[in-house]
């Protein structure tokens, strides 16, 4: 489809009643950009917008005054798609767009506790939470009970009471934003595919920033682990050593087990963890000739490819490839560094802004002159921006760790 076709079909569809004269150019327009917002959100969710497309096409086929309630009931999911909507609703006197209502039902779907828009591992396993404003949050899990265990009350006796050491650390959300803009240039040139593309690698770009978040805040706040043979990464005697640094810690005169349930690998170790981790005998070795060792990890933690993890952690905060601030905690990481967790401590926590914790939102810029087809009056342009609001943090730092080389 081009800018043109595009176009003539309004114009025709105003010939004929449908539509009124003055909106065909806005219309034109606002398709455009809806059909940027939709490839936006294609390049963010991924399959899962695919599965409610197709369940929006069933249900309108099946059921259209079923579908038009369905999308009336989902104006709080939909509230930053306003302008949008508008045109939307133009639209379905003309042709039909299953878009906002499988939005809406993406949107409910990645709600649900461990999804994660982005293939990281690490972005499932953290605990979410959700805020009202951009005050500083204080970290959950991280609190210290003076007792460990509830204490036996004998009978008549009064309860005792106990007290607890706030050691959570405050972390803030944090705006990020990108636009793209269709210029007046691109209508001029016929051009829409280039805009539309752009936009769906916007939405991975947007799904990638909030694995970084959470690989950020690992890489500024988890403790590192020096091992002494670390160049030659999981191995069977590597992974032993992180499972025992875990398992004996203290923490303020306490002592702390943790217990290492997965690992995070960059793609210089997975294909080596993987064989570390499921070899039940170790290789060549037997006891008394009879027996073979069994391998003391096998099986002892669950792997995950973290490629992303191995970029963040040698190119610095926001990909700057000559970033060593050694106060940011960036200093000396590299992408042969792996990290271990127990994910039953829940040591990572993100927070999202009200409103963003299915994801991010879409904003449209049209244009403020009368001449809708030259856009906007400093500089002929219309856009779409993208905003997302969240911020991570390590919030017990005896559950996480970073092995690292010598």
């Amino acid at each position: 489809m081009t800018v043109q076709k595009l176009r003539m079909g309004y114009r025709e569809a105003a010939l004929r009643g449908h539509i009124p004269e003055a909106s065909v150019d806005k219309l034109t327009m606002m398709t455009i950009l809806e059909a940027g917002i939709q490839a936006f959100y294609k390049g963010y969710y991924g399959a899962l917008l695919d599965e409610h497309l197709q369940k929006s096409q069933d249900l309108r086929i099946s059921n259209r005054e079923g579908w038009d309630m369905a999308l009336s009931a989902q104006d709080s999911v939909l509230e930053d798609l306003t302008g949008i909507r508008w045109a939307h609703r133009q639209l379905e006197t003309l042709s039909t767009s299953d878009f906002l209502l499988a939005l809406a039902y993406t949107r409910d779907a990645a709600r649900k506790p461990g999804y994660a828009p982005f293939e990281s591992e690490l972005l499932k396993v953290a605990r979410t939470r959700t805020t009202n404003n951009f005050k500083p949050i204080k970290a959950r899990g991280a609190t210290n009970l003076l007792h460990r265990f509830l204490a036996r009350r004998p009978e008549a006796t009064n309860v005792q009471y106990t007290g607890f050491i706030g050691q959570g650390e405050f972390y803030s959300g944090v705006n990020y934003e990108l636009a793209i803009g269709y210029t007046w240039e691109m209508y001029t040139n016929d051009e829409i595919g280039e805009f539309v593309e752009a936009m769906e690698e916007l939405g991975e770009a947007a799904a990638r920033t909030r694995a970084w978040s959470v690989i950020d805040a690992i890489a500024r706040m988890a403790p590192r682990v020096p091992l002494l043979n670390g160049e030659q990464g999981p191995t069977i005697q590597n992974i032993q050593a992180i499972k025992s640094f875990m398992a004996s810690q203290t923490v303020d005169g306490r002592f702390v087990a943790r217990t290492m349930t997965d690992m995070y690998l960059p793609p210089a170790w997975d294909s080596l963890a993987y064989v570390s981790l499921n070899s039940q005998a170790l290789a060549g070795s037997t006891t008394d000739g009879l027996q073979p060792n069994i391998n003391p990890v096998y099986r002892a933690a669950a792997p995950h490819n973290e490629p992303l993890m191995a970029e963040i952690f040698t190119q610095g905060p926001e990909g700057n490839p000559s970033y060593n601030d050694p106060a940011a905690g960036y200093a000396n990481l590299s992408d042969k560094d792996w990290v271990a967790l127990d994910r039953n401590a829940r040591p990572i926590e993100i927070s999202y802004l009200e409103g963003f914790q299915a994801g991010p939102r879409t904003y449209t810029k049209i244009p403020d002159t009368v001449e809708l087809n030259h856009g906007s009056f400093e500089n002929h342009t219309y856009a779409v921006k993208v905003g997302d609001v969240h911020g991570a943090t390590v919030s017990e730092r005896t559950a996480v760790v970073i092995a690292q080389g010598t």
